[in-house]
């Protein structure tokens, strides 16, 4: 099987294959264990290089057309010098997972639909989080300023299946072309307790905290909202 690594170009064996669910559309991804030799030092040299630059994807496999087939990133890699220098040889060992492009259309967060200009998404330990840029009406950015708790969120053209997400905050602001809003979203999930300590969304205790409150929750959303205005609403990455 033929790979390519940026200028590193390679032929390995595949030694062990399977699949898994993708955390974010549900479609199967193959995951391959793959081994190759290094005969030079050069050529060993690449490899370790590309294994470490390849962990989020640009590694491509190629067909019979010499074409590139599918896009996968290194999960684990390691090597073996066997023999005796100057005749030794280093072999690779690739743990590989097939890379899912995926790029959304329109953002439907609760009751507000959004067509981001931009957006970035990654799943961890199963958790998808979000983020999204998007040209917004007046009405779109108090219903945003409205959502809170658990919401269904349709990402349309990654799955057409709604997920239970909280809103994680929003910033909004003015460009060329109008009122903008950028957002981030992630999957509800149960709280955890590791030696790290304690995970879950504070913003959950936030909205318990202003619902049982003696709060005039109007006044709140208003001054959360004034403070939430942006000077640049695109001066920023959002897969950072």
């Amino acid at each position: 099987m033929k790979f390519r690594a940026g200028d590193f170009e390679f032929t390995a064996s595949v030694v062990e294959s399977g699949q898994s669910a993708s955390a974010q559309t549900g479609n199967p991804l193959q995951l391959l264990t793959i081994q190759f030799r290094a005969q030079k030092v050069g050529m060993h040299e690449a490899a370790v290089a590309e294994a470490l630059q390849r962990q989020s994807g640009g590694l491509y496999s190629f067909g019979e057309s010499n074409e590139p087939e599918l896009e996968w990133r290194v999960r684990e890699s390691n090597w073996t010098y066997v023999g005796s220098e100057p005749w030794g040889v280093n072999h690779h060992v690739w743990r590989i997972e097939q890379v899912e492009r995926i790029a959304c259309s329109r953002l439907v967060v609760g009751s507000v639909s959004l067509e981001p200009y931009d957006y970035a998404e990654a799943a961890v330990d199963g958790v998808v989080r979000l983020a999204a840029r998007a040209l917004v009406t007046d009405a779109d950015l108090d219903a945003v300023s409205r959502l809170s708790g658990s919401l269904e969120v349709v990402r349309v053209g990654i799955s057409d299946a709604p997920r239970q997400m909280r809103l994680s905050g929003y910033v909004w602001g003015q460009t060329a072309e109008g009122l903008a809003v950028a957002l981030a979203c992630e999957d509800v999930r149960e709280p955890r307790v590791a030696l790290n300590g304690f995970d879950a969304p504070v913003t959950a205790d936030l909205d318990d905290l202003v619902e049982l409150a003696s709060l005039d929750r109007e006044a709140f959303r208003r001054r959360r909202h004034a403070r939430r205005q942006v000077a640049n609403i695109d001066g920023w990455e959002l897969n950072i």
